[in-house]
């Protein structure tokens, strides 16, 4: 056979293998759906995916020619519906059932086949807009229930209460009260095998709003050593609305990954899915730990080294350009949400539960982890891809200098740290959002949520002074320390000169309009990520990763 006809035959086999190896993924994804449908009656069945994908575009395309509309309606009534004991998500609600309860009631359409189409759009549309609402929602309680920085009581929580019953996790008929804590998170135990495949060695490993996390032996696959790889299982809890809210995940997961064929965008490699009592279990690679946890390790929360930071930078920043390419905005970028590999030399981004497609976004003044929430999510704007960028900046900067950049206590003072690093809101950024006068006056003064010192009462206090009273460059310049800073050392000089070129970085990632925020793919091209970034001291690397 001549070379060109071999080659042929070997790209058809090759392509062969691929479809069979998709169609194996989508036959096992199908089945643990099938199964956790079993309790659930509101799914959609319908056997036309294309028609229905083509229904949905015409639709979008119609709803697209009246946002602008849409948008003015619903700022009038933000103005007009707070009332007292609200917060901002009240509002938005009470406002966006109003405007789309209006937008149904108006003229009918022409033809049947139109009010399907617009019958089929709803109906999606109010699914997502459920689960993303019930996300949101559930991480705002968390943020108000303490220090969203406290994993070892969630740990202690996990290990403790129904603890004493996980010996009954290995009899196959125990009852549900038997492997499920109170509130629905799944109790391992060292030894269980799941799927037959996956051996628990370590059940506390993480635990979060939606599921914990167990680590475990793969004993159907061996690396290139012989051994078993390990991989991390998020076990997510026994609730309707939780599960709907995987499925999700699952799905921007696989999307993700299927676009990255080569695993070199820094996503998070979803291997396998699940469904066993009740739960849904998604099993990832498994990395050594997150970047919150490898700063207060390695650097003692002092900061990683400018090399590092560097190298981490560049690929996170491959990972939410990969992203962004696919529509897909992460919505909850924070050191936390980044894994590191055990040889330290790979990060990749992790924990897609509040992800979103770009066109399913719905507006929450309290989307984000507040430390990493940028000033429109804080206002009500409709936000896009701009929002990932910021709160990458704020971990960016974060592992550079071991302190959180912003710590605002409540959205309000989270907004006082922001004009105070960057200056006063852009007038165009305020107004766009609809929750602007809970923040600001007529006057676009701003209504700062202050307590008296000597009662401890609080009481409102109007700024007309919003100008920054520090920057990026003086952050990283005070975190490489007067001793460099004042070195006449060339390699000192140079370390200095890189860090204010990183501290430039940072501030065009911070733009507080997010139409002049740096995309992941023009940072890529920051002259920072081009240089080289000298040895930390006189030809010796800092101990500090």
């Amino acid at each position: 056979m001549p070379a060109g006809g071999r080659a042929s035959a070997a790209a058809a086999v090759v392509v062969e293998v691929d479809v069979e190896d998709d169609k194996k993924k989508e036959d096992k994804a199908k089945g643990w759906r099938t199964e956790a449908a079993e309790e659930e009656d509101e799914r959609d069945f319908s056997d036309d995916d294309a028609a229905t994908e083509r229904k949905l575009a015409e639709s979008r395309r119609r709803r697209e020619a009246m946002m602008k509309e849409k948008k003015e309606a619903m700022m009038k009534f933000c103005n007009e519906e707070k009332k007292e004991g609200d917060d901002d998500d009240a509002v938005l609600a009470r406002t966006t059932s109003k405007v789309d309860g209006a937008e149904d009631g108006g003229d009918a359409p022409a033809a049947g086949g139109k009010a399907e189409v617009k019958e089929v759009d709803e109906a999606t549309r109010a699914k997502k807009r459920e689960v993303q609402n019930f996300v949101v929602q559930a991480k705002k309680e968390e943020e108000a229930a303490g220090d969203m920085f406290d994993i070892l009581n969630d740990a202690k929580a996990l290990k403790g209460g129904k603890a004493g019953q996980a010996a009954a996790i290995g009899v196959t008929g125990a009852s549900g009260d038997d492997w499920d804590d109170g509130e629905g998170y799944y109790i391992a135990k060292v030894g269980e095998v799941l799927e037959d495949r996956y051996s628990i060695y370590e059940t506390l490993a993480g635990r979060g709003v939606f599921s914990n996390v167990v680590k475990a032996k793969d004993k159907k696959e061996r690396n290139e050593d012989g051994h078993h790889p390990n991989v991390a299982i998020k076990i997510i809890r026994s609730n309707d609305m939780m599960k709907k809210a995987a499925e999700k995940e699952v799905e921007i997961l696989q999307l993700l990954n299927s676009q990255d064929k080569k695993n070199q965008k820094h996503v998070v490699r979803l291997l396998d899915t699940f469904y066993y009592r009740k739960h849904i279990f998604l099993v990832f690679e498994c990395m050594w730990d997150d970047l919150r946890a490898a700063v207060k390790k390695y650097t003692k929360n002092k900061g990683m080294t400018l090399t590092a930071v560097k190298a981490y930078s560049k690929q996170l920043l491959i990972g939410v350009r990969h992203m962004h390419k696919c529509n897909i905005v992460h919505a909850d970028l924070k050191p936390d949400n980044i894994l590191i590999s055990e040889s330290n030399n790979i990060v990749k981004l992790c924990d897609f539960g509040t992800a979103i497609d770009l066109k399913d976004i719905t507006i929450s003044p309290y989307l984000m982890s507040r430390f990493y929430r940028p000033p429109e999510v804080i206002l009500g704007c409709e936000y896009g891809i701009a929002v990932d960028v910021w709160a990458l900046a704020c971990t960016l900067a974060e592992i550079f200098t071991g302190k959180t950049l912003l710590m605002g206590k409540t959205n309000n003072d989270q907004l006082k740290r922001i004009m105070d690093l960057k200056g006063k809101i852009p007038v165009k950024v305020i107004k766009k959002g609809f929750v602007w006068k809970q923040h600001f006056d007529d006057n676009l003064d701003f209504k700062y949520e202050d307590k008296d010192k000597l009662t401890g009462e609080p009481v409102m206090r109007i700024l007309t002074d919003n100008n920054a009273k520090r920057d990026m460059k003086e952050i990283c310049l005070e975190r490489v320390g007067k001793e460099k800073t004042q070195s006449q050392d060339q390699d000192d000089q140079r370390y200095v000169k890189s860090s204010i070129h990183y501290a430039d970085l940072l501030d065009k990632m911070l733009s507080l309009n997010p139409e002049n925020r740096l995309t992941a793919e023009d940072a890529l091209k920051h002259h920072f990520l081009a240089d080289h970034v000298p040895p930390n001291s006189k030809g010796t690397s800092d101990k500090r990763r």
